[in-house]
């Protein structure tokens, strides 16, 4: 259970103060990057989100390789911890920024394989939102690469102790909201829950 518990880290409640955090040095450093990294957590974000909500709402979804939806927990934390490793490495040595740059997708996708699946999502669901972060975050940081990113050791430290402290708070997800706009704007009675193969799936292997 130990993995279940670890999973919930990657929700909204400790990764989206990650992004504000990440803002915070870049607005500090280099004022332009802000901008295309609120595009980059913008444009993620909706990706995830307009999957949920054409399963949730008409119950489309990538049948053949089953997935229903992108896992948010897996592409928010490939994000975070990438870009976020990232800019840390390169305060003590910009040579370490890549390096740590792989760091962190090595982690992220660790994680998103043995903690958000199968506890929050289905292996290729976790990996398909891990894939969308890594691109993303790996993206971004190619943009910045000629730029000297320079954050205060104090702004990483209180950015790191804010973090800590949201992690600490009770989790909360969008799903239920996710589930009213989905049924909002499809009319459906109810939003999708599961698709129908895997309970298709479930039925015929009670059945053997």
């Amino acid at each position: 259970m130990m993995r279940a518990e670890l999973a919930q880290y990657g929700g909204i409640t400790a990764m989206f103060p990650a992004a504000i955090i990440i803002a915070v040095w870049l607005r500090y450093s280099i004022p332009w990057a802000l901008r295309t990294w609120v595009m980059t957590v913008g444009l993620t974000y909706s990706i995830v989100a307009l999957s949920k909500l054409l399963f949730k709402g008409w119950g489309l979804a990538f049948q053949y390789m089953d997935i229903a939806v992108l896992s948010g927990h897996a592409m928010n934390t490939c994000l975070m911890l990438i870009v976020g490793l990232s800019l840390i490495a390169r305060q003590f040595n910009p040579a370490l920024r890549w390096p740590a740059a792989l760091t962190g997708v090595l982690l992220g996708g660790v994680f998103s394989a043995y903690c958000v699946a199968p506890y929050i999502h289905p292996l290729n669901e976790a990996l398909a939102g891990a894939v969308l972060g890594m691109v993303a975050a790996l993206g971004f940081l190619w943009r910045i690469e000629s730029e000297q990113v320079k954050v205060p050791l104090a702004f990483i430290g209180a950015g790191l102790v804010a973090l800590l402290a949201c992690a600490l708070m009770p989790k909360y997800n969008a799903e239920l909201l996710l589930n009213r706009v989905a049924v909002s704007l499809s009319g459906a009675e109810q939003a999708h829950r599961e698709p129908d193969w895997r309970q298709d799936g479930a039925a015929h292997d009670k059945a053997e």
